[in-house]
């Protein structure tokens, strides 16, 4: 594989500004026409004219979408000048360094502030499945197991990003690899007026792929910017962070928004967000990840330890239990008779105050490290979800059946934020950024499994509870041994080394 000229470099990367520049053009036109589009002020079943019934959105014909076209194919055309300008010589060092952290603390600061923003936006998308499958089966009329594919669809599509994502920042740098999943985040924001349920589910798994790569390298970016002891105290605050403003995000949008357009908003607010982060993609650093030669007993410790199979289970159960609930949630607040608009308000709280708990988070982080808090988040999830199915609180009392289950939803999605920076945390460098990818892709899988065993296996209420307790107590039995091995194996590598 040769490397591409100076003269040849510029015209590529022209190609690929024009392509972005189409990209964000179509999907800008494809968001305004959701909002105009005809027939919105005459739906006699929706309400009266000027109520706000008269504002939902509705599906449009793929023939009257044509900017969704424009932006798949200038899409396509951006990855492949991408995949040009990533060309190196076999066995040749790339040019860019594998860590070149900024000069300067405003530097780092203006990095970890983007960063955090691409990951709470990311974290966001994922979260709002559970939000529009109730309004999805009310539109299609079809049932819960029917509506887990919509889940099932853009897990999937997540997995497989996390991956993908991870091998192209390698070839192509985080920022070429960032800019080209916030465009496809952003345009595949148009499946809010796909016209039937298989289109959502296509575009699903589309933008599943672009918004599952986005985890794992801006994790590796922020984990590079905090060198040290306390990187993964760091890293995990913002982490914990950007999950708690996600999920706000989330169902804030559900709170607001879903009541006056419906649920295809929740899809389309994609649009403005996603041009914001591509927008800023000149702020991430253009590093790719160089493997750096390592002693013989640090190979042997690497292989044994947190950064291999105990790591992907970890993260495997940790994607059930988080997933499985989050999914659930919506509808299990409604199970007891509130309306949606109240529902929404409850798990809105919930978000607020995870935002609030943040720093107590991090300060039990440090004080009990990672294993003891979700360990400790493990058993009072799984005490609170374990009452509410046996005192059958989740239809006798619907208020503090969804106060229970707000508390549960914080605790699961604290856990999910603390295990893939401790990934970073442990993994050479040269090797963070594919390290972080194959734990994401384990945790997406449970992720996917997830909804789906949970749809499939269970009937009622009380058995989705009691699954998931089981589930959390799971992840924190892992934890434990995983945090007990680690201990061990790091005795015997230093017994290996004074040998």
């Amino acid at each position: 594989m040769t490397t591409v000229s100076g003269p040849a470099r510029t015209s590529w990367r022209g190609v690929l500004a024009l392509a972005a520049a189409v990209v964000v053009a179509a999907s800008a036109m494809g968001f305004f026409r959701a909002f105009t589009m005809p027939g919105m002020d005459s739906m006699d079943s929706m309400g009266p004219p000027g109520s706000t019934a008269d504002r939902r959105l509705h599906g449009m014909a793929l023939a009257d979408m044509p900017e969704m076209f424009v932006a798949g194919a200038a899409l396509l055309l951006a990855l492949g000048a991408a995949l040009v300008l990533g060309r190196t010589r076999p066995g040749a060092v790339p040019a860019v360094p594998a860590v070149r952290p900024p000069q300067t603390v405003r530097g780092r600061r203006t990095i970890a502030v983007v960063a955090t923003a691409a990951l709470t936006i990311d974290i966001s998308k994922t979260s709002t499945l559970g939000f529009v499958i109730p309004g999805l089966r009310t539109e299609y009329g079809i049932d819960a197991s029917t509506a887990s594919l919509l889940a099932v669809s853009g897990l999937s599509g997540t997995a497989l990003g996390a991956l993908l994502c991870s091998r192209l920042a390698e070839r192509i740098g985080r920022r070429a690899c960032y800019l080209l999943a916030t465009l496809g985040f952003t345009a595949t924001s148009m499946c809010g007026t796909m016209p039937d349920f298989g289109g959502n589910v296509v575009m699903c798994f589309l933008m599943g792929i672009a918004v599952g790569g986005l985890a794992p390298m801006l994790i590796t970016v922020l984990s590079d910017l905090f060198p040290g002891p306390g990187r993964g105290a760091a890293v995990t605050g913002l982490s914990i962070l950007a999950t708690a403003i996600g999920y706000l995000v989330a169902s804030g949008s559900a709170l607001w928004l879903e009541p006056v357009f419906g649920w295809r908003v929740l899809w389309l607010i994609g649009a403005p967000t996603g041009l914001l982060l591509a927008a800023a993609a000149a702020v991430i650093p253009d590093q790719r990840s160089i493997r750096a030669p390592a002693a013989a007993e640090d190979n042997w410790l690497a292989r044994n330890t947190l950064t291999t199979r105990l790591q992907w289970v970890f993260a495997f159960s940790i994607g059930l239990t988080t997933f499985g609930l989050t999914t659930w949630v919506p509808t299990l607040s409604r199970v007891g008779g509130l309306s949606l608009t109240t529902a929404n308000a409850l798990l809105t709280g919930s978000a607020v105050a995870m935002v609030l708990c943040a720093g107590l988070l991090v300060l039990g982080y440090r004080r009990f490290g990672p294993t003891g808090v979700t360990v400790r988040l493990a058993v009072c999830v799984a005490i609170l979800l374990l009452a509410l199915a046996v005192s059958g609180w989740a239809v006798a009392a619907p208020w503090l059946s969804a106060a229970v289950l707000t508390v549960a939803l914080l605790g699961v999605n604290t856990m999910a934020a603390v295990f893939l920076p401790v990934a970073a945390d442990v993994a050479d460098d040269g090797l963070r950024g594919r390290v972080a990818g194959s734990v994401s892709f384990f945790n997406r899988l449970g992720g996917l499994a997830g909804p789906l065993v949970l749809s499939l296996l269970v009937r009622s209420v009380s058995e989705v509870l009691v699954s998931v307790a089981l589930l959390a107590l799971l992840c924190g039995s892992v934890a434990a041994y995983t945090s007990r091995r680690q201990r061990v194996l790091r005795k015997a590598a230093a017994v290996r080394t004074a040998a």
